[in-house]
């Protein structure tokens, strides 16, 4: 990125990056998530969350270059499941999934060896927040990919196979889905990686029907119970609340409505006009919501940014299109073949079950 580059202002920047488009046509596509800031949303040809993305990275088959806006793991996705010749590129490589960060390899492994040791059937869920070589893994165990749009599902689908979730790298999303299915805390095991298992423990996941990895979304668990608390006292009963289902089961138990941001967005805007809500999600995402729906009285449930999809900027997008537009593009998003050859099948039973 030139000196030039780092000084232009916003408008300016959105005007050469709508340019670079024109010229690219076809041949480009941007995939924003719905958490990124305006001008990443203005740009982008597709807004979505995880699994509205991943389905339409799927069905890219014209674009030479796809341009992922979001954090790694998204743009990992994307060059699993679109063709080998196209190019996938992600402006901010530095933007991590600190939730993605918390399940390992190796740690994952380790839990899955001493699992089988219990003589049940159980199948791999990963939750789409996570490496690609745990997608890989799911794949070539028999599991496969979840979001938190589908989750629901893909668990129904692993009980109609008679077996049991083992469900990573996100503990509160496993657990509010099983909540939802009407399963018990007590029937449920929590494998913490840094921990120790006895024989005992096994015996106690034998009689379980879900097992959880003790992982969490820092932005989604920064809402309280007392927060709730205060939104209802400051708004009283016609407050509708709202959370992602990474939030603590505490918190989604107090509110009204819970579901993927996708399910955010659409609940709120069928909504009826004067209704007001509260949203528990990330800060950026909110914001566009009420922007959009001036009809409809909004706040956030608490102001919570993800810092990792704020790193990603007009800027940044810019610099990768206009390289693109000169011939000389950017280091373009790899995954090891191995890897991309059992991550892809995970995801490919993901989208059929979905």
């Amino acid at each position: 990125m030139n000196i030039e580059q780092r000084l232009l202002k916003s408008d300016e920047i959105l005007k050469r990056i709508k340019t670079v488009k024109d010229t690219l046509g076809k041949d480009l596509i941007i995939l924003g998530h719905f958490y990124q800031e305006d001008d990443i949303v203005e740009c982008a040809d597709f807004v979505g969350d995880s699994l509205q993305l991943a389905q339409i990275a799927s069905k890219q088959r014209d674009a030479r270059y796809i341009v992922f806006c979001a954090v790694s793991f998204m743009a990992e996705m994307a060059r699993i499941l679109c063709l080998p010749e196209q190019q996938v590129f992600h402006p901010a490589r530095e933007a991590l999934c600190p939730l993605a960060e918390m399940a390992a390899i190796n740690e994952v492994e380790r839990a899955w060896s001493i699992l089988q040791k219990t003589e049940q059937k159980i199948i791999p869920i990963v939750y789409v927040n996570s490496r690609a070589d745990l997608k890989a893994f799911c794949g070539k165990n028999n599991g496969l990919v979840c979001t938190s749009a589908n989750a629901k599902k893909v668990m129904e689908y692993v009980f109609s196979q008679n077996a049991i979730p083992f469900f990573f790298p996100d503990e509160n999303l496993g657990r509010n889905t099983a909540h939802s299915m009407g399963i018990k805390d007590e029937e449920m095991f929590l494998w913490d990686p840094q921990g120790q298992v006895s024989g005992e423990d096994l015996e106690c996941i034998r009689a379980r029907k879900v097992i959880l990895w003790r992982g969490f979304c820092y932005v989604h668990t920064a809402f309280t119970v007392a927060d709730v608390k205060a939104i209802r006292e400051a708004y009283g009963k016609d407050i509708n609340i709202v959370v992602h289902p990474e939030c603590i089961p505490e918190v989604v138990e107090l509110s009204d409505y819970v579901g993927s941001t996708s399910f955010i967005k659409n609940t709120v805007e069928k909504a009826p006009s004067g209704s007001q809500w509260a949203i528990g999600t990330e800060l950026h995402f909110v914001n566009r919501i009420k922007r959009d729906n001036p009809d409809k009285y909004i706040v956030p449930l608490k102001d919570c940014v993800c810092r990792e999809m704020a790193k990603m900027t007009g800027l940044k997008l810019l610099h990768i299109l206009e390289n693109l537009a000169e011939g000389r593009p950017s280091e373009g998003v790899t995954v090891d073949p191995e890897i991309s050859k059992y991550a892809r099948i995970a995801l490919e039973r993901m989208l059929e079950v979905s």
